[in-house]
């Protein structure tokens, strides 16, 4: 499958910095697809996923304040 044009298509690293999240997550939602709550990816390398920087930023928009559950002793 070729790249696609016409996006701006950045790196598993660059991914994870703007959601805030490891290598591994980032890889974890590749897998999910973008059909099933994740994020589409394509290979540049075998090895090498690269995604769709808007895609990203507005994934990070929208799963922005859904953190993890609470802490033990948290008063709300």
């Amino acid at each position: 499958m070729a790249l696609p044009t016409g996006k701006k298509l950045i790196s598993t690293a660059e991914a994870a910095k703007i959601l805030n999240v490891s290598m591994g997550r980032v890889r974890q939602l590749a897998l999910l697809g973008g059909d099933k709550g994740g994020l589409d990816s394509w290979h540049a390398a075998p090895t090498a996923l690269v995604f769709d920087e808007a895609e990203v930023l507005r994934f990070a928009k929208r799963d922005r304040g859904t953190g993890g559950r609470p802490g033990k002793f948290s008063r709300n």
